[in-house]
């Protein structure tokens, strides 16, 4: 804490001697300037200088009593330029005024004498200075017009203000200078009022002062512009951060401000009025305002969120708007808001500042020096406004916050530069270690691999082992998988030696066509189940090669590894010439192909052609060092999804010679035997059916190892378009999809299942390669289950899928159960009723008797079979029961139930049990008995090229518009119409689509559905 007082202390002690300093120039520069105390005083109109001194540096200041003819403009004066021989009306003003009655006048005359010495040794060549005068003025000197600002008028049409400061040169031999200042402003509330200084001199010292101010000017605009354009150079090529543009206008619009300031016609050329001439420079003085604090804001680390910025937007937002809208005259009012929202905003940004800096911020103290410098320019300026001076223009506050500025800049700079030289050296050290790294872990990792591979081969091929045929396969995939994992840890050790320089070639000649052929044999088991055809074209009697045998092949198999990966069908060729004492080697595909930017940072370390790849990257770069190392160079030509073409080069060998021997043993190697999709498994065992779908066959075989054949039938295809075909063939249990498939993506193949199957009939767990919130979403959205990112863990994968099986199968059971729901909807009183029938037509009627009991056994036996728990049942089947039970009802009801059919012949499909008589009996129940002489059902069953449409219709009572759009919304209605809900939902699950129901109250109902044939 004490320390902390102590920092504190130091930096206010700073902060005093700075300001200090900064007031100090501020006073030498006024005390250069201001005139000397002893100057007169005009009295009545006449400025007595009889007695002066002059200097080259002496400014005299016009103060004191001048004469005003209010409500005239004087030109000339009499011959001897005699003031008492004018009998106008006049008064005497003081100048620079602060109050007087000249505010009651539009226009009217200023008058002064200067009397001179007759011994006055200045060579007779004088100045006057006119301050800005609202808003008009003409200056005549012994009757001769000699400047002026806009136009002077006793009419307003005529009139025209500027109020723009000027300086005339004249000469004069004479003792005795008649000044004639006339005003006139029809534009402000101000009238005519002078509260500026006017001052007369020498003409040279006039000209020693004017050099001051435009020199300072014009150096200060040189540094501005300079530091405006380099600001936008820096946005447009190193850093585009608004700051930097807000660097540019807040420079900017500052110099203009001063510019306009010391010199108003700097707003001619615009051929603007006076009122927009004096709006826009009050814009400008805003805007400069704003974009001060606003940069401010952005360059202070602790305070650049606080609140009160947003209200300092706000609110010169207004006050540009209020500018441009309000009159002149009501702008004048409010210019003390403005005012106090400039000096607010800005000594809120100075304590901001000088706060940070005392927090001791390393880049604050620039911007407390800025905000010291500032504020010095504001103090400075209310006393130049109070005590009405006039002096050249100060310099050095803007000079101070370009300093400032460019300190802060420079000093991030610096910092940056220490902090990205601190992060070099780490990533460098980073580098080094994560080398190392790799090469201590690819050396640990490979001994046990090479054993593996070993151990997995002794395997194989020992004659007497007890494995089945698809555990052998397995096992062969394994050892191939081995020995891909062994390429890699050795490019990992290469890429190691490489950088180290430590990697030797042990040269020879080298057959490249039987290198070529050994490479494809390593490979195929990656291109199994892919349509790739790999290809050679090159001549048995292609001379050798100078390599080193086994970094050729590993050249050969990462180069064809990686077409292979990318190319999801085509044809893969190597082809080889000769050149110059060079063998060029060209490996084509038809694959993805890759863009001009990828091709150029291709041969970087761990660099990668796609997002998803689970490589490392270091493949291509190790290639293109051995093949150097060789004496050879690689290049890569490729066009996006037309392929690539990969061409390295190779020294010739002296001497060639073909050995057909070793080149046939590479032709002789065999690819792997194919394997049945299916497992012979015992009919007595219930098997889940599975469909997996991934382009990587070896992720395929990985897969499809983890579930046992005797409880999973596995079915494996690598496109989705085969997917698509073995879909409707079999009842599938579950689907398993890889995200990223060739052609027809993952996420495709999932949304076309989901138009035949709902996320309850069939399961689908999704594969992805990352296990980001915008991945899984898509897939979810399309309509997969679940999902289990790569790699793949294997308990993971065999936990989500028996989950999602074992799901299905619950729902499944639940529909059992809801057809059971569905028998069980044979009420009571219909058993009762038919009873009833029955013994009473024991003694009316026993052949009715006995046709009614054998349909009601039929009814009974159809309506509690087991056929009625499964999916679908025969629609023979169904029209049976439907038929015992209207049977049954005619019976009962005799005429008051007539029944219409028609069936089109030969119909052979399948339909949801309990579907057709649920309607029927709704029909018969809810609309045909509700009359009191009954009506007539029509069962229509229509053949269609793709369905078969089956139809209800009814003459009864019909349904109600409320409880047919209940119905028809899927809402629980009242008891009414339970069997055509449940019926609805059954069609939805099986079909994915619902009952069309039309009624019409007091004529009929008719329902419809339609079933597939594919179903």
């Amino acid at each position: 804490m004490l320390a902390l007082k102590e920092t504190t202390k130091r930096h206010l002690l700073i902060i005093v001697l700075i300001f200090i300093v900064l007031s100090t120039l501020r006073i030498l520069w006024l005390a250069y300037f201001l005139p000397s105390n002893d100057q007169p005083s005009a009295k009545d109109g006449i400025f007595d200088m009889q007695n002066q001194m002059w200097s080259d540096d002496n400014v005299f200041y016009l103060n004191g009593e001048w004469l005003y003819y209010p409500g005239l403009l004087l030109a000339t004066t009499n011959s001897n330029h005699s003031m008492a021989t004018f009998p106008l009306e006049k008064s005497v003003l003081s100048i620079p005024q602060r109050d007087s009655k000249a505010k009651t006048q539009q226009f009217g005359t200023y008058r002064l004498k200067i009397l001179l010495d007759d011994n006055d040794s200045s060579d007779n060549q004088y100045a006057i200075r006119i301050p800005a005068i609202p808003t008009a003025s003409e200056l005549y000197v012994n009757g001769k017009l000699v400047g002026k600002s806009g136009t002077v008028a006793t009419d307003a049409n005529i009139h025209k203000g500027q109020a723009a400061p000027y300086t005339v040169y004249f000469t004069e031999k004479e003792s005795e200078i008649d000044i004639l200042l006339q005003v006139s402003n029809f534009d402000t509330p101000a009238n005519t009022v002078i509260n500026k200084r006017i001052s007369f001199t020498s003409a040279s010292a006039m000209t020693h002062y004017q050099t001051i101010t435009e020199l300072s000017l014009a150096t200060i605009s040189v540094i501005i512009i300079m530091y405006a354009l380099f600001s936008i150079l820096v946005y447009l090529f190193i850093y585009r951060k608004k700051i930097v543009l807000l660097f540019t206008v807040g420079f900017l619009l500052p110099l203009t401000d001063e510019l306009i300031t010391y010199d108003r016609s700097f707003l001619d050329w615009l051929h603007l009025d006076y009122v927009w001439s004096l709006k826009l420079s009050n814009i400008i003085y805003l805007g400069a305002s704003f974009f001060f604090v606003q940069f401010m804001r952005v360059l202070l680390v602790k305070y650049q969120h606080a609140k009160c910025f947003r209200w300092f937007s706000t609110l010169y937002a207004l006050g540009t708007l209020l500018i441009v809208l309000l009159p002149i005259q009501w702008l004048y009012a409010v210019n003390i808001l403005f005012f106090i929202l400039y000096i607010v905003s800005f000594l809120y940004v100075v304590v901001l500042a000088l706060r940070e800096y005392v927090a001791n911020q390393k880049t604050s103290a620039f911007l407390a020096f800025t905000a010291l410098a500032t504020t010095n320019g504001i103090i400075w300026g209310l006393i130049k406004t109070t005590y009405v001076l006039d002096i050249p223009f100060y310099p050095f506050d803007y000079l101070m916050i370009v300093l400032g500025f460019t300190g802060y800049w420079f000093k991030r700079f610096y910092i940056n530069t220490q902090q990205i030289n601190r992060l070099v050296a780490d990533l460098q050290k980073d580098d080094e270690q994560k080398d190392e790294f790799l090469a201590s872990s690819a050396q640990k990792l490979w001994s046990p691999m090479n054993k593996m591979i070993t151990l997995g081969q002794s395997i194989y091929e020992n004659p007497n082992n007890l494995l089945i045929s698809e555990d052998k396969h397995n096992l062969k995939y394994l050892i191939d998988i081995g020995r891909s994992m062994s390429f890699t840890l050795n490019d990992i050790l290469d890429f190691t030696r490489l950088k180290e320089g430590t990697l030797y070639l042990h040269t020879k000649n080298v057959n490249i066509l039987g290198t070529v052929s050994g490479v494809f044999d390593m490979l195929r088991f990656i291109t199994e189940g892919k349509q790739i055809q790999m290809t050679s074209s090159i001549s048995r009697s292609f001379p050798h090669v100078v390599a080193d045998e086994n970094r050729l092949i590993q050249i050969l198999f990462n180069l064809l590894h990686n077409a292979i990966k990318y190319t999801g069908a085509g044809f893969i060729e190597i082809s080889a010439r000769t050149e110059k004492n060079m063998a060029i080697i060209h490996i084509r595909d038809t694959g993805l192909g890759m863009d001009g930017d990828l091709q150029n940072r291709l041969f970087s370390p761990y660099e990668q052609g796609n997002v998803a790849d689970e490589g490392i990257g270091i493949g291509l770069f190790v290639c293109k060092q051995l093949i150097e190392l060789h004496g050879g160079t690689l290049q890569i030509q490729s066009i996006p999804h037309k392929g690539s073409d990969v061409m390295f080069t190779l020294p010739l060998a002296e001497e060639s010679t073909v050995a057909d021997e070793a080149l046939c043993a590479y032709q002789a190697a065999d690819s792997l035997p194919s394997e049945s999709l299916h497992a012979e498994v015992p009919s007595t065992v219930h098997h889940f059916k599975i469909l997996m779908v991934d382009d990587d066959p070896v992720n395929l075989r990985i897969m499809r190892s983890l579930f046992v054949s005797t409880e999973y039938d596995v079915t494996t295809v690598t496109t989705s378009e085969k997917a698509m075909e073995l879909l409707p063939r079999h009842n599938w249990d579950l689907i398993i999809i890889d995200a990223m498939l060739p052609y027809i993506s993952g996420y495709a193949l999932i949304e076309f299942i989901r138009e035949h199957y709902s996320v309850l009939e069939l399961p689908i767990l999704l594969l992805t390669a990352r296990n980001y919130p915008e991945d899984v979403y898509t897939g979810f959205a399309h309509g997969a289950n679940d999902y289990v990112s790569k790699p793949i863990n294997s308990l993971e994968l065999k936990v989500r899928a028996r989950a999602l099986i074992d799901l299905k199968y619950s729902i499944h059971q639940r529909l059992q159960l809801e057809t059971a729901w569905l028998q069980a909807q044979i009420q009571p009183h219909f058993l009762f009723n038919t009873l009833n029938t029955i013994a009473s037509l024991s003694t009316i009627d026993t052949d009715r008797m006995i046709d009614l009991m054998h349909h009601f056994g039929e009814y009974l036996r159809a309506s509690f079979d087991v056929k009625n728990l499964q999916r679908v049942v025969p629609l023979q089947d169904e029209l049976e029961l439907v038929r015992s039970y209207l049977f049954i009802k005619q019976q009962r009801f005799e005429g008051l139930l007539k029944i219409e059919w028609d069936i089109d012949d030969n119909i052979h499909i399948k339909i949801p049990p309990i579907s057709l008589q649920t309607l029927v009996e709704n029909a018969i129940r809810h609309g045909i008995l509700k009359q009191e002489g009954g009506g007539t059902v029509c069962i229509h069953i229509k053949d269609f090229p793709d369905y078969v449409a089956i139809s209800v219709i009814d003459d009864g009572v019909g349904i109600d518009p409320s409880t047919l759009a209940d119905l028809q919304s899927g809402n629980n209605p009242t008891t009414f119409g339970v069997g055509i809900r449940n019926t609805d939902l059954r069609l939805k699950r099986i079909y994915g689509q619902r009952l069309q129901i039309k009624s019409i109250p007091n004529e009929g109902t008719t329902i419809t559905f339609h079933i597939p044939k594919n179903d």
